[in-house]
């Protein structure tokens, strides 16, 4: 079992501070609708369980944009044999408990009742998200995620707004760790049968929050706050699959927590060998975060390159600056949503956060 080891709630967090909203804030100020959060309780060796995972990944396809899947591996089904992989942590079977869960599998949707029950079975879950879909949010969210030094510790940055006070006043926030694309068996009772080499998708890892949030401090309009956490990432996950969720719910506290006001989630972006600006003297980019363009300004003549790399390092645009050249736009319309780091030969480099 994963988490045995780990501590009470720490886990590997060895970096936590709380500051003043920033002139950097990368956090929509607008007021917005809420996203899905899907906590899909499931097992390895669950034979309905893949159809459940199907109708997650529907509900993921429709709303690409505004679903966040998270599951949980956790009950009797969940104990591996032989060589099948152990998904199952301590939080789980806390979540597993709380939210009475009986059989797999089940699933909340930002743990709010739905024809009377929080508890849902995957027939009643697209139904469900297309109801939380359309209602406002009270704070919006937004998270970054680095890896540091030699890939074995991440930085995570979460930034939060309330464009409207909460309802509860007494509001939690969650922040955990999912791996995407592990491979081991799944026991499956439709077409194909079992699969000794089943694709899990957004695997429950750790939380680094508290499991039943930590207190937001306010929850009055215009409140601000950014959390920075750092943690070490066990040798036997991917880093590359990991991706950071965070949540806020009205309180108070759990497990189980209130209704989830609002969910964003983001993949961890790699070093890139690139020695980020610490001032604005060789040129800004703006606006950031940003949608369909970025405009670059130069503060004086550069004669060379301007390069973007994605979050994995990989070159997606490389540009010719000429010495009387003071700053052009990038279409950013096609580019998946996530951080960039733009670079300027002798210039160091910036991020840049593409959302929608």
């Amino acid at each position: 079992m994963i988490a045995h080891s780990l501590g009470v709630r720490a886990f590997a967090l060895v970096a936590y501070a709380m500051s003043a909203f920033a002139a950097s804030s990368q956090v929509s100020q607008e007021p917005g609708l809420r996203n899905v959060l899907l906590e899909e309780f499931t097992a390895v060796n669950c034979g309905n369980c893949p159809a459940g995972h199907g109708t997650a990944a529907a509900i993921a396809a429709a709303y690409p944009e505004q679903t966040v899947v998270v599951n949980i591996h956790a009950g009797p089904l969940a104990v591996p044999s032989g060589s099948q992989p152990d998904f199952r942590t301590s939080w789980g079977t806390q979540l597993l408990a709380a939210h009475g869960v009986t059989f797999t599998p089940q699933g909340l949707i930002n743990r709010r009742a739905y024809s009377g029950s929080t508890l849902l079975s995957s027939g009643a879950w697209s139904n469900a998200a297309g109801a939380v879909r359309v209602l406002p949010t009270p704070v919006n969210i937004a998270v970054t995620a680095n890896a540091q030094g030699d890939a074995s510790t991440i930085e995570v940055m979460v930034e939060i707004y309330y464009t409207a006070s909460s309802a509860s006043g007494d509001d939690r926030l969650h922040v955990l760790l999912t791996e995407d694309h592990i491979t081991g068996w799944q026991t499956n009772y439709g077409a194909g049968g079992n699969q000794p080499a089943y694709d899990h998708r957004h695997v429950l890892r750790a939380y680094l929050t508290s499991l039943d949030g930590d207190p937001v401090a306010s929850s009055g309009v215009g409140f601000t706050e950014t959390r920075t956490f750092t943690t070490t990432v066990p040798a036997e996950w991917n880093i590359t699959s990991l991706h950071v969720v965070a949540f806020v719910s009205e309180g108070p506290g759990g497990p189980p927590s209130g209704e989830v006001y609002q969910v964003e989630q983001a993949a961890v972006t790699m070093p890139t060998g690139l020695e980020e600006m610490d001032a604005v003297d060789a040129f800004m980019v703006f606006p950031n975060p940003a949608d369909d363009r970025v405009d670059i300004r130069f503060a004086e003549s550069s004669d060379g390159w301007l390069r973007v790399l994605d979050g994995v390092g990989r070159e997606v645009l490389r540009e010719r600056i000429t010495p009387l050249q003071r700053g052009f736009m990038l279409s950013t319309a096609s580019w998946p949503v996530g951080i960039y780091h733009v670079a300027l030969d002798g210039g160091g480099s910036r991020r840049v956060m593409i959302q929608r």
